[in-house]
């Protein structure tokens, strides 16, 4: 199945990857909490801006017809704004605002994106993440059991929007992967971060990543192949993130495991 010309370039191919590899590594190294839901929210606000392109695409402006937003710019915003309030040093909240500015400027620059359209991804992704701060209190009271259960639930309706495009159900398959695992590792494996040592941090880090850069270049043309190919290789790239990687530390002994109790984190 070939990619619709808006998917574009290599360069939205590396950094679709450096989304997931950013994600993953707050996962597996830092707070499985805020990864999970750092990788949903980049994922979700990924999928609305191509719903956003495929069924609102154009606004008549000065003579011409321009996109309302570019899912790609929108994403990154998306993804560094929710990090934004989880700073710590001066440094990171400089990486945190100048990396969406320099994605933005490079599609605007080079590739000739509208200004407009750049806008429009930097606003919408920037309101995805305070809408979801906003609503933090909110989620924090719904049990874990609920809150998984919509993210296993809401890639279904995302797959009905997006089916027209066959090649974006990556995305739904994404979250559908990423809401299995998490749920999954969750109440099964229990991976306990802060009591694993971080030299096997660093090697889940690096292994985590080959296995992204593996099923995005090597798994998911395989898949491509077949009738809804692209949605069984986004459940597959979620597993490896969330589920794969936390049973293969575990079984390696190189992280350590909550008690044989359930705890919720």
């Amino acid at each position: 199945m070939t990619a619709p010309s808006f998917f574009v370039s290599i360069y939205s191919q590396l950094l679709f990857v450096g989304w997931l590899i950013t994600a993953g590594g707050i996962y597996w190294g830092l707070d499985k909490r805020a990864g999970f839901q750092l990788l949903y929210l980049t994922i979700l606000s990924l999928s609305l801006g191509y719903i956003i392109v495929i069924y609102f695409p154009f606004i008549y402006l000065s003579n011409e017809n321009v996109l309302v937003t570019h899912p790609h710019i929108q994403a990154s915003v998306t993804l560094f704004a929710f990090l934004l309030p989880l700073c710590k040093r001066r440094r990171e909240l400089v990486i945190c605002i100048a990396a969406p500015l320099i994605i933005s400027l490079l599609y605007l620059l080079m590739q000739g994106i509208p200004a407009f359209t750049v806008s429009g991804g930097i606003l919408i992704g920037g309101f995805v993440s305070y809408s979801f701060y906003r609503s933090l209190e909110w989620l924090g009271a719904m049990p874990d059991f609920y809150l998984f259960t919509f993210a296993i639930i809401l890639p279904f309706f995302i797959s009905a929007l997006i089916y027209p495009e066959a090649y974006f159900l990556l995305f739904p398959g994404l979250l559908l992967g990423i809401g299995i695992g998490a749920s999954l590792e969750q109440y099964k494996i229990r991976m306990n971060i802060e009591a694993t040592a971080r030299k096997a941090k660093i090697i889940a880090f690096l292994v985590g990543s080959g296995g992204i850069v593996f099923s995005h270049a090597a798994v998911r043309p395989v898949f491509s192949i077949f009738p809804a190919g692209e949605l069984i290789s986004g459940v597959f790239t979620g597993l490896w993130i969330t589920l794969m990687l936390p049973f293969i530390m575990l079984a390696a002994n190189l992280y350590e495991k909550h008690g044989k109790s359930e705890q919720i984190v």
